[in-house]
């Protein structure tokens, strides 16, 4: 997912230029890294970019904008690269080395002398644009680039193409919008009908394919599921079932692994009609092999022959059931070389000037400083990029100053044979083998001793500032538990000095709308195939402000606040269980309220099999599905008698300290195959699942004591908790200024926040206050209340 923040702001343009297919420069051949550079486009564009220290749009400047494709080679043998799985097993190419080709886009300011010094290089998610031009930060050089090399496999015509299926070799890739600035991918022609056109990532990589050279293709077990209703499982909400579907890892991301045969008794097929968030599934009901083909057939049996397509022999796809299979897969891809080209690039922009093959680096000189960010799926690249020791380049050099990687606490599933990048950590998934956490810690549920995701890099002085940030939604969808107290939670893991952690309590997966309209309970709508409205506690507020906080210390030293997150140590995290967080029964008095954070994910213990390297999430699976050894416990944030996280270490976000009901960070599909089939037995109401789970969740307080009392909500009224209009203002200003003290909001942003919460309905006519409520918001105007 994209966690850029977005505004509505218009941009500025001025004219552009092209440079199609440019190759310039030339120097010696090198040894290491990047070996040519071909920029496809340029284009200069104005923007108006955000003033350093403020969210106040700046001056209209001009930037220009490259477009154009990375030619790397990694050496297999240096100690660098040797922790890539199956790098043995790539071709090699004259010199020995392993050859790799990746996209990029770099966005800066075209006078060098307005550039500061700081490049930002972005992680794509799933491939997407990660840059928003309307958010740019006066002075920064913006890079985003390809690392993720399965997305060139995920191509879905009737007629299969090998892989890749866009060559990167062939020419430019997309093309650069020379209003906009943004990349439109290419598209594959589908030339049997299945589909029409397949547009793909707008940020790939072309890595290897591992190989026995002329012996026949490595071969090997892979999990895939097909499942339809839900857009957590590959089709969109309300897709009318078919005779033909894709196999998937988690939708819509197609298994990128073509099968060895296309004989299906090679293959084992087969349904649950449910699944638990512990792992405890119905019994398997086999489909024969005679019963379904390797085939693309939308008009029914036999349909042509496909490995991308699975075809049922009769009736259709029944959304009520998960159909899942494991089968033997050909030709898997070295994916970790998508680390790499993400390092080599970054590495080359800021310390190169000419590519020995041709091609030089357009902002070569200007970078003094660099970070790195990416959230969710990109933050679990960030984990494992830092984690195999990739911020350090071929050189020995520091890649990254800096490191945020936002929302995630796991592990990518990418430097293992048949690797899945797209994957989220649901049932037989992993992501929770490799450590999560930053300090060495040993990983107790496995008996294995002291690692962490900073080990390597602190052993050759090349670990990044790290700037960790999540919200209530990770810990209930993403696990992010482990990442605080490992994978038993019998203690607080210490964060190493260079690690500044910051939780949002009530936020969703990447920030809300900052809403401060009231809906009352009677009228509130909640979104299609979720259990509660979404909670809009923002991460954009927050976020500027450390992301400003984080540019300071990176670039001139000034230290960071202090780290803010929930501890074992002071009781803020416990177990998942509604005694334990302390939330109160609403089931009678709120039923929406109803306590269903027990229902998420929790990490497990798998086997995959011996050849899988469990201390570093690396080698070979071998079992699929994997077989679940433990459930492990899992930990979330203590509440208050709101059911609100009561993290007094937590960020103070406006809207929790002024709150207008119930945020959580749990949320439960209600449709689709994590909506009620998830859970065995009657009334079962789904998982935190992360169509879901991710939005968090959310309920209004009453008006009125008198209403509240009505509907017998033990929640106290707005009227109760701030008089009137005026003390609901004064106690937001309030929360704004300490906010801004605490440097968890930009002073250009408070005067929003304040005018916003002047201007809502909270309390506002036609609520006529009593005199006691006058009274009472008076005192909260002076201070002398504290809420």
């Amino acid at each position: 997912m994209n966690m850029c923040p977005k505004t509505s702001r218009p941009l500025l343009y001025l004219v552009s230029a092209f440079g199609l297919g440019a190759v310039i420069g030339w120097s010696p051949a090198s040894d290491a890294g990047i070996q040519r550079i071909v920029i496809d486009q340029t284009a200069t564009i104005n923007f108006t970019p955000i003033t350093l220290g403020t969210a106040t749009p700046g001056t209209p400047t001009s930037y220009t904008v490259y477009v154009g494709r990375s030619f790397g080679d990694v050496n297999p043998s240096d100690p660098s690269n040797t922790v890539i799985t199956d790098i043995t097993l790539a071709p090699k190419n004259a010199g020995g080395r392993v050859e790799y080709v990746a996209n990029f886009q770099i966005i800066t300011p075209t006078d060098p002398a307005q550039r500061n010094g700081l490049m930002i290089h972005s992680v794509p998610n799933r491939g997407g644009n990660s840059i928003t031009t309307t958010t740019m930060l006066q002075g920064v050089t913006y890079v985003q680039s390809g690392w993720q090399g399965d997305l060139l496999a995920q191509c879905s015509p009737s007629t299969a193409i090998p892989y890749p299926c866009f060559d990167l070799n062939s020419g430019a890739y997309g093309s650069l919008n020379t209003t906009t600035g943004v990349l439109t991918a290419p598209s594959v022609a589908d030339v049997a009908g299945a589909g029409g056109l397949k547009t793909l990532a707008g940020f790939v990589a072309q890595v290897p394919v591992a190989t026995n050279g002329t012996g026949p293709p490595i071969s090997g077990a892979v999990y895939g599921h097909v499942c339809t209703g839900t857009n957590g499982c590959g089709l969109a909400v309300g897709s009318a079932p078919t005779s033909t579907a894709q196999l998937v890892i988690q939708g819509p991301a197609f298994v990128p692994y073509q099968p060895v045969s296309a004989d299906t008794s090679q293959a084992q097929f087969w349904t649950v009609s449910s699944q638990t968030f512990k792992g405890v599934t119905s019994a398997k009901t086999p489909i024969a092999s005679d019963q379904w083909a390797w085939a693309y057939c939308p008009s029914g049996w036999p349909g042509t022959p496909n490995p991308n397509w699975i075809c049922l022999k009769t009736g259709t796809f029944n959304p009520s059931l998960l159909y899942e299979m494991a089968y033997t897969a050909k030709n898997p891809l070295v994916l970790g070389v998508g680390f790499a080209a993400f390092r080599d690039l970054g590495s080359f922009l800021r310390y190169g000037t000419v590519a020995p093959g041709g091609g030089s680096n357009p902002i070569a000189g200007t970078i003094t400083k660099a970070s790195t960010v990416g959230g969710s799926q990109s933050a679990a690249f960030l984990h494992a990029f830092i984690f195999y020791g990739f911020n350090k380049d071929e050189s020995g050099r520091k890649l990254f100053d800096g490191a945020w990687p936002q929302i995630d606490g796991r592990m990518m599933v990418m430097n293992i044979r048949w690797g899945q990048p797209n994957n989220l950590m649901y049932l037989y998934m992993g992501g929770d083998e490799a450590p999560v956490w930053w300090a060495d810690y040993p990983n107790l549920a496995r008996g294995l001793p002291a690692n962490g995701m900073l080990h390597r890099c602190a052993q050759n002085n090349t670990c990044p500032e790290i700037l960790e940030t999540f919200a209530s939604a990770e810990l209930y969808s993403e696990k992010f538990a482990a990442s605080l107290c490992g994978f038993t939670c019998i203690e607080d893991i210490p964060i190493p000095p260079n690690v500044h952690r910051y939780f949002t309590p009530g936020g969703t997966h990447g920030g809300g709308a900052a809403n401060f309209t009231w809906t009352s309970p009677a009228t509130i709508a909640t979104p299609a195939g979720q259990s509660l409205p979404t909670s809009p506690i923002p991460a954009t507020h927050t976020n500027n402000a450390l992301n400003f906080a984080f540019i300071q210390l990176i670039m001139q030293g000034t230290p960071m606040p202090p780290s803010a997150y929930p501890t074992i140590a002071r009781g803020e995290l416990v177990p998942n269980t509604a005694a334990a967080e302390g939330y109160p029964d609403f089931s009678l008095t709120v039923p929406p309220l109803t306590y269903r954070g027990d229902q998420a994910w929790v990490p497990f213990v798998y086997d995959f099999g011996p050849g899988e390297n469990y201390d570093q999430q690396s080698g070979i699976p071998s079992i699929q599905p994997p077989i679940i050894t433990t459930v492990l416990p899992y930990f979330a944030a203590r509440v208050n008698a709101d059911g609100n996280d009561r993290v007094v270490t937590g960020m103070r976000t406006v809207l929790g300290e002024a709150p207008l009901g119930t945020y959580v960070g749990w949320n439960l599909a209600t449709t689709g195959w994590y909506g009620p089939n998830a859970s065995n037995g009657p009334g079962s109401v789904g998982q935190v699942f992360a169509g879901a789970g991710n939005s968090g969740g959310y309920w209004p307080f009453w008006d009125t004591r008198a209403n509240r009392l009505a509907a017998g909500d033990p929640r106290i009224s707005l009227e109760e908790r701030y008089g009137t209009h005026a003390g609901y203002v004064c106690v937001v200003t309030r929360a704004v200024n300490v906010a801004v003290q605490q440097r968890f909001l930009l002073p250009s942003e408070a005067p929003t926040l304040i005018a916003n919460a002047a201007a809502s309905n909270v309390l506002a006519a036609p609520f006529v206050p009593t005199s006691k409520d006058n009274v009472f918001a008076s005192l909260l105007c002076t201070n002398t209340i504290a809420r």
